[in-house]
């Protein structure tokens, strides 16, 4: 009998159509697209999450308020408990290690990933994040709207209004700029380790690393106030643009 199992992948919602949005849930679903790993995506409203995760047994993943976020899987495998998964990271691992074809991580390389996935936070996910994260009440409406207005300043020790206002706006640019040059540089400085197409890969298919900056451009596109990503995509070459028309085959929504 063949081995049947099927996954349940937890996103939050929005008003976008399809409504994904969110960095870390991309990084978990580019995975699941590319191994073509049977799973279903349920969308959840924001002040609903903590509830859901916790009924199906997800792990909180702080533990300060919201302790339980998004992405969480739940892997159900025939002949065995079902097993439920929170933090992209531990849920990469875990997809990796019991679904290794094809890998993530292609010839051993998970140390040399987790650099690259370091130096992408570093250099663009965390200056995006003074941007992206006020201009997603653009997306969201009604219990969600409230919820994510009532919750950013304590997740993130910073008022939504002092994130990102006029007088800051260049610096922030600049911020940006500034880290997607430097990630660019990286990238051009490794190029003889790569193969294919890719930006972090050794090897003909993407890695861990292509999906995590994937991911994070994604989000900066869906999620970002209007106009940005035309202002970054050529920048550098083209790289960014480049990068998610080569990821779109792992980009459905299911």
């Amino acid at each position: 009998m063949a081995f049947k199992h099927f996954i349940t992948l937890y996103d939050v919602r929005s008003t976008l159509d399809p409504p994904a949005w969110s960095p870390n849930v991309w990084k978990v679903r580019f995975i699941l697209n590319f191994k073509r790993l049977p799973y279903c995506t349920q969308f959840l409203a924001y002040p609903d999450i903590a509830g859901v995760l916790s009924s199906v047994g997800a792990p909180p993943t702080r533990a300060e308020m919201p302790q339980y976020t998004v992405p969480a899987i739940l892997d159900e495998a025939e002949g065995s408990s079902p097993l439920a998964l929170s933090d992209s990271s531990h849920i990469a691992m875990h997809l990796d290690k019991t679904y290794p074809e094809p890998s993530i991580f292609p010839g051993g390389c998970h140390r040399e990933q987790m650099r690259y996935a370091a130096a992408i936070h570093k250099h663009v996910m965390l200056p995006m994040l003074h941007m992206v994260v006020p201009s997603t009440v653009d997306i969201l409406e009604g219990r969600d709207l409230d919820y994510y207005l009532a919750t950013r300043e304590g997740f993130l020790g910073i008022a939504l209004e002092d994130m990102f206002p006029p007088h800051k706006q260049q610096a922030v640019w600049d911020g940006i700029l500034r880290g997607l040059d430097e990630l660019a540089a990286l990238i051009d400085s490794s190029r003889d380790h790569r193969a294919g197409p890719w930006m972090f890969s050794p090897v003909e298919n993407p890695s861990y690393a292509d999906f995590v900056l994937g991911a994070m451009l994604i989000w900066f596109r869906r999620a970002g106030p209007r106009g940005c990503w035309d202002r970054i995509c050529r920048r550098n070459d083209g790289k960014w643009e480049h990068l998610l028309q080569i990821l779109e085959p792992y980009m459905e929504v299911l």
